[in-house]
């Protein structure tokens, strides 16, 4: 494979550059008060760079979350490859670790809160196609191989299910971002999701808790 030239690596760091710069712009400011001046002035280059890689703000704001996503799925994937790979461990746990998990970046990591929160009104139509294009495929792989370990009841409608939970951790993340004491809300909301999951559980003692 032939190395990237110094052109190339120039235009892979200012890109770089310019996704630091929103980064923290979209965090501190929110969306709507982030200009494309803001991300130019604080990654140090013109106006017209920013237009050659990115048409517009929105498109910078959608790559910034599909790779959230990803880190997400990501996460999933490397869940249900450890069930799997452990027949003999119970599943649940793993499961509930992963689901509290996901909750805690709202509190920890402050670009997954301000990412998950605006997405929805930023991206509009476009934030569901992220969702069901990369995040709930893996939240399918990962019942699917809850269900072959006889962990859920017998005939749970996969694909819709997995399309349910996701629409619950997102909605959990903007329940959480949006109060004050986010800690109690981080409770209240695992402890809602652990009762939703508990339905599915074929052994009612195994549930999230």
């Amino acid at each position: 494979m032939r190395a990237p030239n110094r052109r190339q690596m120039y235009a892979e760091q200012t890109r770089a550059d310019l996704t630091a710069a929103a980064r923290k712009l979209f965090v501190v400011n929110g969306y709507a008060d982030t200009s494309v001046e803001a991300v130019t002035g604080a990654a140090q280059v013109s106006k017209g760079t920013f237009y050659h890689h990115f048409p517009d703000k929105k498109a910078m704001f959608a790559e910034l979350y599909t790779e959230l996503i990803q880190q997400v799925a990501a996460l999933v994937d490397t869940a249900s490859e450890a069930i799997r790979a452990t027949p003999d461990e119970p599943a649940m746990p793993a499961v509930s670790h992963l689901t509290h998990a996901f909750l805690r970046r709202t509190i920890d990591d402050p670009l997954h809160r301000e990412l998950m929160a605006q997405a929805p009104s930023v991206l509009g139509e476009q934030y569901r196609q992220i969702n069901d294009t990369i995040a709930q495929p893996p939240i399918e792989r990962l019942l699917t191989v809850l269900a072959e370990r006889g962990d859920l009841k017998p005939d749970v409608p996969v694909t819709t299910v997995a399309r349910l939970l996701l629409s619950g951790l997102c909605e959990g993340n903007q329940i959480i971002a949006a109060v004050e004491d986010r800690e109690e809300a981080l409770t209240r909301t695992f402890r809602a999701l652990a009762l939703l999951m508990s339905g599915l559980a074929a052994d009612a003692g195994s549930a999230l808790g």
